[in-house]
């Protein structure tokens, strides 16, 4: 039986750490080997960005403005290396939260499904 390959988990950091808003602008870096690699961003489990990453660079990062709510959420980063082919592990997750946000998110979601029963 072959033994798998002990790959290096990469490690993924949010700036700023906290306190951030709407309209704000947030980096993810995803800090991993000195390799030649694609790095993906995934949010809430679905892919949300990839690049590739050349060797000379030891973090990937992806940055963007937080338009809505839906930016929020656990974010978690992974790289794939093509010769010979293989996937790291998903880093550890890093949560963005929004300030402010949540109690109106809330407070529309309220309203929405309070009209929608009435109009039923």
């Amino acid at each position: 039986m072959l033994s798998p390959v002990l790959v290096p988990r990469p490690s993924l950091s949010l700036h700023p750490s906290q306190g951030v808003s709407l309209g704000d602008n947030v980096t993810l870096r995803c800090h991993l080997p000195r390799v030649q690699a694609w790095v993906q961003l995934w949010l809430n489990g679905i892919l949300k960005s990839n690049k590739e990453k050349d060797k000379e660079q030891d973090t990937a990062e992806f940055s963007f403005d937080v338009t809505n709510l839906e930016d929020a959420g656990t974010y978690q980063c992974r790289y794939q290396v093509s010769e010979p082919l293989w996937t790291s592990e998903r880093s550890d997750p890093v949560k963005l939260v929004l300030t402010g946000a949540e109690v109106s998110s809330r407070g529309n979601l309220m309203v929405a499904v309070v009209r929608h029963c009435t109009a039923a």
